[in-house]
């Protein structure tokens, strides 16, 4: 293999058209790794909204349902609520202590800047349908006046794709974070 040497001048921001296609062909590749897990997540969305014998085969799709799945989801949700999470911040260090107890009485204002106790119980009621769930931290720009601030969001899943056979998600070549938008949106 060749080393290339990169080259710290060079403006690294501009994507060409080049790189557009080989992230377009790994994304690709990435979806269809991914079509299992997609179908499992689909149907157990189907399961909680008891429209599971669409999903089972023989089945005609009319017969009973009950709502013993939601009470049981609702029944773990109110108990993940009631043991909400609030940060604590421990040192690495001895002299980390005073940092550790400034970021410990910080984030729980940002958290509550970022409404996230309803983004946890979005999060919570998402991994017990699915088995999992998934925040997004980002930069907002256009917080605190255009000064910027993070964002703490609920992921889809769905929305998500990463390199087939990869236990470690950060191992992955690629990580690809996916939305739907208007065309017009996007244009500046």
């Amino acid at each position: 293999k060749e080393i290339k040497k990169i080259d710290k001048t060079k403006n690294i921001d501009n994507i060409g058209s080049d790189e557009m296609e080989k992230a377009l062909e790994d994304l690709k590749k990435y979806k269809e790794g991914k079509i299992v897990l997609e179908s499992r997540i689909v149907e157990n969305e189907h399961w909680f909204r008891m429209r599971h014998w669409d999903t089972l085969s023989g089945s005609k799709g009319n017969e009973n349902a009950s709502a013993w799945l939601f009470n049981s989801i609702a029944n773990k949700h109110a108990d993940a609520m009631d043991n909400y999470p609030s940060p604590n911040i421990l040192p690495r260090e001895k002299g980390d202590k005073a940092e550790a107890e400034m970021l410990t009485s910080i984030l729980p204002v940002i958290l509550d800047q970022n409404e996230f106790e309803e983004t946890y119980s979005d999060v919570m009621n998402y991994k017990l349908k699915m088995g999992t769930g998934v925040y997004g931290v980002f930069w907002d720009k256009s917080k605190l006046n255009g000064l910027g601030d993070i964002s703490v969001q609920k992921i889809d899943i769905i929305n998500l794709f990463w390199e087939s056979g990869i236990m470690d998600i950060q191992r992955s070549r690629n990580f690809f974070h996916v939305e739907l938008a208007d065309n017009d949106l996007l244009i500046q």
